[in-house]
């Protein structure tokens, strides 16, 4: 069978329409994923354990490869040109609007030195562990770009962004991999404790026990 030589790989001509026929899936099995690459399961089943590949293993046993990592072995990623990306800065507090600011312009920074067009620049006070953010559930509503681009992890969401990475119909990119800083985490460790004190003992009584919390935290700094 004829083979097409397509970046580092050789694919075979059916395994190359394979990857324009099933892009709207979000992960191949592994023996499919090998297969579109042209190598043996075996090999990719040791690049996986070896950190090289990004699997997603399923209860079952069963490991899936994201399809936004084949098509760019495969050479099938949009250009930067034509990439559309959204930007979603966030601060804690209304206190660190000045940060806010700096935060997107640095994403703004970023977005340019890639060669993306941006559609959306959305900043919004929040905390991060808060997940009714009005203005980030209707970026992530929206269907027009191609990347979601944030400064850390915890931009996005303090808990679960893996998922976010697996669910979401857009590429993810963080722009600082790093741990953020105390200050925020700090901030949102208060608004965790506040929302189960106030479950728990009710809103006055919550009141009092998270001030204490936060009083107890502050000594052990």
């Amino acid at each position: 069978m004829r083979k097409i030589r397509h970046g580092k790989y050789s694919l075979t001509v059916v395994s190359f329409f394979a990857i324009l026929s099933n892009m709207e899936q979000k992960q191949f099995k592994l023996t499919d994923a090998a297969r579109i690459l042209g190598i043996s399961q075996w090999t990719l089943r040791r690049w996986v354990r070896n950190g090289k590949v990004p699997a997603i293993k399923r209860d079952t046993g069963r490991i899936y490869i994201p399809v936004s990592w084949l098509t760019e072995q495969t050479g099938e990623v949009k250009p930067p040109e034509l990439t559309r990306c959204a930007l979603y800065a966030r601060e804690s507090s209304s206190e660190n609007k000045t940060a806010l600011e700096s935060q997107t312009e640095g994403l703004r920074r970023y977005a340019e030195a890639k060669g993306y067009q941006i559609t959306h620049v959305v900043k919004e006070i929040a905390s991060g562990v808060n997940d009714n953010r009005l203005k980030l559930k209707n970026l992530l509503a929206k269907k027009d770009f191609d990347v979601l681009i944030v400064e850390h992890k915890d931009r996005l969401t303090r808990f679960g962004f893996g998922w976010f990475d697996l669910l979401c119909p857009f590429r993810l990119e963080v722009v600082n991999v790093a741990e953020n800083c105390t200050h925020d985490l700090m901030e949102d460790l208060v608004a965790i404790l506040t929302s189960f004190s106030a479950r728990l003992y009710g809103q006055r009584r919550g009141k009092k026990k998270t001030e204490a919390a936060i009083k107890a935290l502050q000594k052990t700094e």
